[in-house]
């Protein structure tokens, strides 16, 4: 069986470093697809030892979860965690919730549960909580740079999305007399780069660099027009510091205030010495794996 089909019954073995390559299935175009670059990314599975809180860590528009995999070494060994990958086929924040819940509802029937979003991640993470505490579940959820406020995110260019996993592309010279100025590298050339910088394991063309962009896009605009249901229990989010230029951020306790309008319970900031970007950076991860594990795991708290 494959991984889509059960992701817990052909899990991935990560390491704390690295992960090895998963079981891989046909796909549509003749190529095999990854189970890395699946919905459910198993990144340390549930098992008789594994069967703590589950932790589902959603991506936004980054596309790939695999930004928290160095999480398996700042955690309890016994929390299973997974990550939930976009994909083109939901339209809007809830019906990726819809999407996302039925993942989980499969990999754990019920709580407690534990969410981690990023960016238009958190979106869909706040929605899923919303969902399960109205089911009477017991869920954790933090958000990284997620605010109801503030724009809507950039989609990721093959740089910025080469960026999340520590990796720099090297820039594209254009052929001698065609005017053109240097620019970023193509998207072989990035897929090419973080191929070889992940051992092979993602196995990326630079076709599938357009259509994660493509995904990327889409993802980033679902978050226009967006307005978050009322969570019942109380919400944690962390918020960075810094503006994506790396200045700092003039008032960063706004993303609680702009919050509190769709909680019903107390509502945790943190910020961190980071941009929107490096909230997910390996050198962020331990801070991030600390918060989660001093957030309470929240009920609803009225009728």
């Amino acid at each position: 069986m494959s991984t889509r089909d059960d992701p817990a019954a052909t899990p991935c073995r990560w390491t704390a470093d690295r992960p090895d390559p998963c079981s891989a299935e046909p796909a549509v175009d003749g190529r095999a697809e990854s189970a890395a670059t699946a919905l459910v990314l198993p990144i340390r599975p549930r098992t008789a030892s594994v069967d703590g809180a589950p932790l589902f860590c959603l991506a936004g528009e980054a596309v790939l979860a695999w930004n928290y995999v160095d999480l398996v070494a700042h955690l309890d060994a016994r929390v299973p965690i997974y990550g939930l990958q976009a994909s083109t086929e939901p339209r809007t924040i809830r019906e990726y919730a819809t999407r996302y819940l039925a993942e989980i509802r499969r990999i754990a029937p019920h709580g407690p549960y534990q969410l981690l979003g990023w960016s238009a991640g958190g979106f869909v993470a706040h929605e899923v909580a919303v969902r399960l505490r109205a089911a009477g579940e017991h869920v954790r959820v933090v958000l990284l740079a997620t605010d109801p406020a503030a724009p809507a995110p950039a989609p990721l260019s093959a740089d910025r999305f080469a960026a999340q996993f520590g990796v720099d592309i090297p820039a594209f010279d254009p052929p001698a007399g065609s005017g053109a100025r240097t620019s970023t590298s193509t998207p072989g050339a990035a897929a090419a780069a973080i191929d070889a910088a992940l051992a092979g394991t993602l196995d990326l063309t630079g076709g599938d660099l357009d259509r994660i962009a493509d995904v990327s896009l889409a993802a980033a605009g679902m978050v226009t027009g967006h307005r978050p249901s009322w969570l019942p229990g109380d919400l944690t989010v962390c918020v960075a510091g810094r503006e994506p230029d790396g200045t700092d951020r003039l008032d960063p306790g706004a993303t609680v205030r702009d919050w509190r309008p769709y909680v019903e319970g107390a509502i945790t900031g943190y910020v961190l010495d980071a941009t929107p970007d490096e909230l997910t950076a390996p050198d962020l991860l331990p801070e991030i794996a600390r918060i989660l594990a001093a957030t309470p795991i929240s009920a609803r708290t009225t009728c």
